[in-house]
Formats: C-alpha cells, structure tokens, sequence
C-alpha cells in the first residue's frame, strides 16, 4: 500500500511531463508546417535568406522536410523521429554554410532547437530493462 501512495506524485509528474511533451510537440508540428507550406506557396523574405547561403533546391527540400516533420510532430507515435529529423534539418541548414548564422534569425531557431530537443528527449523510445 505504501508502494501506491509513493507513486502517485511520480505518475502525476510523469503525466504532466508527457502532456508538455504533446503540447510542445503539436505547438511546433503547427509551426513547421505553416512554416513549410509558406515556403512552398512562396515566401520572398525565406526565399532571399537562403537564396544567400544555399541553392535553390535547399529551399524546397526544407520547405517539403518541414511539412513532413510537421505532420510527424503532430502524431504522438511519430512525435520523436520527426524532432530528430527536425534537428537534424536545422542543422544541416544551419551550419553547412560555415559561417556564423545571422542574428536576426537566430533567435526563433535557438527557441525552436531547445523545444524540439525537450520533446525528442521526452518522447525517446523506452529503452528494454534487463
């Protein structure tokens, strides 16, 4: 019995926590896939942005990784692999130019980079336990 009482704050932390997690989660899906389907749908100032640093085909090729991650983050059972392709995009088209990024536009990818690394670490796949 004692057991059960000890319990019940962590399962309350527990939901909470992954209610958070599907929050965030849906809050940037949302995000990415207005994002991205602005992008697709022509977007001058992102046009121009990349068009600084990339080639034309990086712009589309985001814009379509958006939408695709987009949907993920917004279905719980995708909620994990599309923030690590996610983050894996921002990176790619963060620091390929090798140069240091733009202040101006570093402020919504900081924000966007922390929430989508707290759902990918919230939403990691349970590991077995031996």
């Amino acid at each position: 019995m004692n057991g059960r009482v000890q319990d019940a704050p962590s399962l309350r932390a527990r939901r909470r926590v992954r209610l958070t997690a599907a929050l965030a989660g849906s809050a940037l899906g949302v995000f990415f896939l207005l994002a991205g389907a602005r992008k697709l749908y022509g977007w001058d100032w992102a046009m121009h942005v990349y068009r600084h640093d990339h080639p034309v085909w990086v712009y589309y090729a985001s814009a379509v990784g958006e939408v695709a991650t987009g949907i993920g983050l917004l279905l719980p059972r995708l909620r994990f692999g599309s923030a690590v392709a996610q983050l894996l995009l921002i990176a790619w088209v963060t620091f390929v130019p090798l140069r240091p990024p733009d202040p101006s536009t570093a402020g919504p990818a900081v924000v966007t980079t922390v929430l989508l690394v707290a759902v990918a670490v919230i939403t990691r796949p349970a590991t077995p336990r031996a």
